[in-house]
């Protein structure tokens, strides 16, 4: 039987969805005292050491990135699938103690403004590379990674082997409607 007899066409509602397949990255913003951390699916690398990610006009997070140079970055684990989808599903626009609320934890480390968030497998602090046109029109912002970070056992010698280290640190890829996939096995490939 040939894969032919199986394609079939998309609606064009959400073609998105089929390509969206990546994993799934908290976006931490902060003015002041004022924080806020919100899951989004359209976030990817456009350099060796650049990111983007889409972030709607109508989210609170916007106006703190907006009003600041730095954002973080984070890989969130399937051990915490309860708080991403929370903390997806509720803007701080509508309860302003969203984060406490989600139930997520945070750690601080030396020379990070930011919290980070417990149940990840690595985290960024972007410096954001201001492109009014793009951000605007687009909502797309782009920066630069100036420090990272990744759990040792998951992420070493610049690989991932998240086959050796916890499920619970397994990368979340979130498609819609409360529905994600966990990262699978490895498989390696050679010629």
């Amino acid at each position: 039987m040939s894969q032919k007899e199986f394609v079939k066409p998309v609606g064009l509602e959400t073609p998105y969805r089929l390509f969206n397949l990546g994993g799934t990255a908290f976006v931490e913003s902060k003015q002041g005292d004022d924080l806020d951390i919100m899951p989004a699916s359209w976030n990817c690398p456009l350099d060796y050491d650049k990111m983007t990610v889409v972030i709607d006009s109508t989210h609170y997070s916007r106006k703190l990135i907006e009003a600041s140079e730095y954002i973080l970055l984070a890989v969130p684990g399937m051990g915490i699938q309860k708080e991403i989808l929370y903390l997806g599903s509720v803007s701080k626009n509508d309860n302003p103690n969203k984060i406490a609320d989600s139930g997520l934890k945070f750690f601080t480390l030396p020379d990070c403004d930011f919290p980070l968030p417990e149940g990840c497998s690595a985290w960024a602090v972007i410096k954001l590379i201001r492109e009014p046109h793009n951000e605007k029109t687009y909502d797309l912002f782009m920066g630069q990674i100036v420090k990272a970070w990744a759990d040792s056992r998951v992420f070493s010698n610049n690989h991932w082997h998240l086959e050796e280290g916890p499920d619970e640190l397994r990368s979340m890829h979130y498609v819609a409607g409360g529905h994600f996939y966990a990262i699978g096995k490895r498989v390696d490939v050679t010629l």
